[in-house]
């Protein structure tokens, strides 16, 4: 805002729009401007009864309320007041606003921390007014974000009357009832998130051909039913998260249809059935997520023609003594979750042919054998979590090499602590997991020079003798420190 001069002419002043016959502001965009403290009601903003478009986007506004003045500007078009930090009721003078195209009032929340855990609370809320009454003269409403704002009610049957809406997001809001199936099916619907509703319950329904949908929210909700076959229709969907509903029954093979799709997660729902080999047709695939349903069966191999996939989860669905070797053909992967599946084999030493590999979990299996050193040459590795498993001998020192490396749990194995770690104090590692391993003393000195630990997990490793809180001084940053279950006397 170096540009706001007293003695310059406002028109020129950075984010202000004016109108080119008359010189009166119809456009102010100060999102991300560093704004700070209260939204009064004698603001000189609601005296710009031209505006059309207000943009207060991401500011801090100190959690005051939204001043009813904006009521006044009648001729707005598109109102964003999101992450700004307000609070209270929404005044029913918004829905004044007929002429609104657009209104974000999304995430004005706040984190706060008690006792080491963060917090999320909801600022702005709805009850008083709700959302019919907030609508009812929005009739050329285009783009409705209400994220994260407290509605605590039903949805209204109205919302299926901006026939115009191409956007609409109420995740997070607390939303109860029966979602208005009418709404899936607007002609120019191209957004729709309803996710963190957990007792948010509906149905998906027929979709009609040439659906405009691109993008489907419904993660944490209480959505039940089948998979429509019609959901071949939407052709143009690149984004489908449906987990952690009740959504259950087979995917219809139609799925490979979704030529578009590029983000697919069905985690921690209640899909069962084999999975379709026609899902590795679905070429445009990044994030695949599949993991926590019944499914059974053989994993198709075809999930190795995926070639863009970046994110894999395949977590509790397999029953295979060994790692599907044709996920090796998956080079871009950078997250792959695989626990929980009854792996009987050592480590596949291919994945470290996947070097962009950030995040691999392997948690909850039986692998056996030792943990290959070559693991150390993934060179953006930076969680690492193998823990339940029946690996054996001693740790490689190595691992602790990995530059990015910031997450290690090796809990629950029968491995052997070096004698010492190739460490030192610039390593990023800020959580460790070596409990209920064959440890001893030397473990607490083999890493005093991690001082970013923030967790650190050392039950049953069979300490024995006076283990001094003074071993730990080193570890500034330490949030969590377990020792139980150790044959010591803690000081």
């Amino acid at each position: 805002m170096k540009s706001w001069k007293a003695d310059s002419d406002c028109c020129s002043w950075d984010g202000v729009t004016c109108d080119t016959e008359n010189g009166e502001v119809i456009g102010l965009d100060l999102s991300n401007s560093w704004l700070y403290g209260p939204l009064n009601s004698n603001s000189s903003l609601f005296s710009l009864c031209h505006l059309r478009k207000l943009n207060l986007d991401s500011n801090n506004f100190s959690s005051s309320t939204i001043p009813p003045e904006f009521g006044q500007l009648v001729r707005l078009t598109h109102l964003n007041l999101s992450f700004s930090f307000l609070h209270g009721r929404i005044p029913s003078e918004i829905s004044w606003l007929s002429n609104l195209v657009s209104l974000n009032l999304s995430f004005n929340y706040f984190k706060y921390n008690v006792v080491g855990d963060y917090y999320d609370s909801k600022l702005l809320d709805l009850r008083r007014i709700d959302l019919e009454a907030l609508i009812q003269n929005m009739t050329y409403l285009r783009e409705l974000h209400l994220g994260d704002v407290n509605i605590s009610s039903s949805l209204p049957q109205s919302l299926a009357n901006l026939s115009s809406l191409t956007s609409l997001t109420l995740s997070d809001c607390n939303l109860q009832g029966e979602f208005p199936m009418n709404i899936f099916l607007l002609p120019r619907i191209k957004f729709i998130d309803l996710s963190y509703n957990y007792k948010l319950a509906g149905f998906l329904p027929k979709f009609q051909s040439r659906s405009s949908l691109k993008q489907l929210h419904l993660s944490s909700t209480n959505f039940s039913g089948e998979l429509p076959n019609s959901m071949d229709n939407l052709g143009s969907l690149n984004v489908l998260d449906l987990s952690g509903t009740n959504l259950f029954g087979e995917l219809p093979n139609s799925i490979s249809n979704l030529k578009s799709l590029n983000y697919l997660d069905l985690d921690s729902s209640n899909f069962s059935g084999a999975i379709p080999p026609s899902i590795g047709n679905l070429s445009q695939l990044t994030h695949l997520s599949l993991s926590y349903n019944n499914f059974h069966g053989q994993l198709p191999s075809t999930l190795g023609n995926l070639a863009k996939l970046t994110h894999l989860g395949l977590s509790k669905i397999l029953n295979y003594r060994e790692v599907p070797p044709f996920l090796g053909n998956l080079t871009q992967l950078e997250v792959l979750s695989l626990s929980q599946n009854n792996f009987d084999c050592g480590f596949p030493i291919w994945l470290t042919n996947i070097t962009k590999l950030r995040s691999i979990d392997f948690s909850g299996n039986q692998l056996k054998g030792k943990i290959p050193s070559e693991i150390s040459i993934l060179p953006h590795l930076s969680y690492l979590d193998l823990s339940q498993n029946s690996l054996t001998e001693a740790i490689p020192s190595v691992l602790f090499t990995i530059p990015s490396l910031s997450a290690l749990f090796l809990d629950q194995n029968q491995l052997i602590v070096p004698l010492t770690f190739q460490n030192n104090s610039l390593s990023p590692l800020h959580a460790l997991g070596l409990s209920e391993n064959k440890m001893n003393e030397s473990i607490l000195r083999s890493i005093v020079n991690f001082t970013k630990l923030q967790m650190l997990q050392l039950s049953s490793i069979n300490l024995k003798g006076k283990v001094e809180l003074n071993n730990f001084i080193e570890f500034k940053e330490l949030r969590s420190l377990d020792l139980s279950a150790n044959l010591s006397n803690h000081q």
